[in-house]
């Protein structure tokens, strides 16, 4: 089966939908035998990562039309599979347009949009905007449970809890961080009088890192700093807590059974971490444009003392069962 992805990944947008989008296709390349690319579109951060995998068509800017190009990138790698996870309003008509003129079938992921209603199926993790979205109109298949979210595999693999002597803080704030969210953790981290350390996990698009060095500098506590590391499923399987950015790294971090503080940069991720909030797995701070280092200081604290409560979120998230891309990858090629 020839199978194209449809993603993007930018300093702006973040990494998120790419890192997923290449969990997903090397399931289906090393397990299932497909053949598969990628179509990205003024993303050099993303094409970068992934060309050294797969390979990547991409557009020409300067002359583009949207569905002439998605239609000239299934007819060159021959996909009989479009995958697609983007939000860059590619249309409901659009989709229409594509799928007659190549017979291209249709896979979504996590996607609010209208074009969601003319794919064949649509896989969304079980945050509560999934049916508050409408579903009448749909004539494909939909699926919708904590199996249909896409980690890596080294996310389902078993780590032992963490044994450390003092209480071990994980940072990290997504493949980019375009707002500097790691720095204003460290700001609050400062003003913690508990003795603790800290692991800041940095992706490949971070930009500030001179000036978070600088800021270190004068650091009330230990930290280690790695960026884009290769392991970084085990260093996240050692914390204590996490302090990050919602998104992708809160379903990884559920999985590895880490207690976890989430800021959020929009109404949409804070309704998303809700869902975390509910089965016990994380405490939603709220709008990081809301927040101050104080504030977050105070709730790491709160959370740090309250020992009990960290255990049952552990306990919480090894009740969860956390991406099966095996399943998910047997309903693509099953149902299309």
């Amino acid at each position: 089966m020839k199978i194209l992805f449809r993603c993007d990944g930018s300093i702006e947008i973040g990494m998120g939908h790419v890192v997923r989008c290449l969990a997903l296709a090397d399931e289906l390349f090393d397990n299932h035998d497909c053949e598969v690319s990628f179509a990205l579109r003024k993303s050099e951060l993303a094409i970068k990562h992934i060309k050294s995998s797969y390979p990547v068509l991409t557009s020409n800017e300067n002359s583009f039309d949207y569905n002439d190009w998605i239609v000239e990138c299934i007819r060159m790698s021959k996909a009989q599979i479009l995958i697609l996870d983007v939000r860059d309003n590619l249309s409901r008509s659009d989709l229409i347009h594509i799928k007659k003129k190549s017979g291209v079938r249709v896979v979504t992921i996590d996607d609010p949009e209208d074009k969601r209603l003319e794919s064949d199926l649509a896989f969304f993790p079980p945050v509560p905007q999934v049916q508050e979205m409408g579903w009448h109109e749909y004539k494909g298949k939909l699926f919708v449970g904590w199996a249909y979210v896409i980690l890596r595999k080294e996310f389902n693999k078993y780590y032992p809890d963490p044994n450390n002597d003092t209480p071990n803080i994980l940072v990290s704030m997504g493949g980019t961080d375009e707002h500097n969210m790691t720095q204003m953790a460290i700001e609050a981290f400062n003003l913690i009088n508990h003795k603790v350390t800290v692991t800041i996990i940095l992706g490949p698009g971070y930009q500030f890192e001179n000036t978070l060095r600088k800021l270190l500098f004068s650091a009330q506590f230990k930290y280690t700093i790695y960026r884009n590391p290769s392991n970084i499923a085990s260093l996240m399987s050692n914390s204590n807590l996490a302090v990050i950015s919602f998104g992708q790294t809160a379903y990884e971090l559920a999985a590895l059974r880490v207690p976890s503080i989430y800021m959020c940069l929009t109404e949409d991720h804070y309704d998303s971490s809700m869902l975390f909030v509910s089965v016990g797995v994380g405490v939603n701070i709220g709008l990081t444009s809301k927040m101050t280092p104080q504030f977050i200081s105070n709730n790491v604290v709160s959370i740090l003392i309250d020992e009990m409560k960290m255990k049952m979120m552990r306990k919480h998230a090894k009740d969860l069962s956390i991406s099966d891309l095996k399943d998910l990858s047997h309903h693509i090629l099953r149902n299309i």
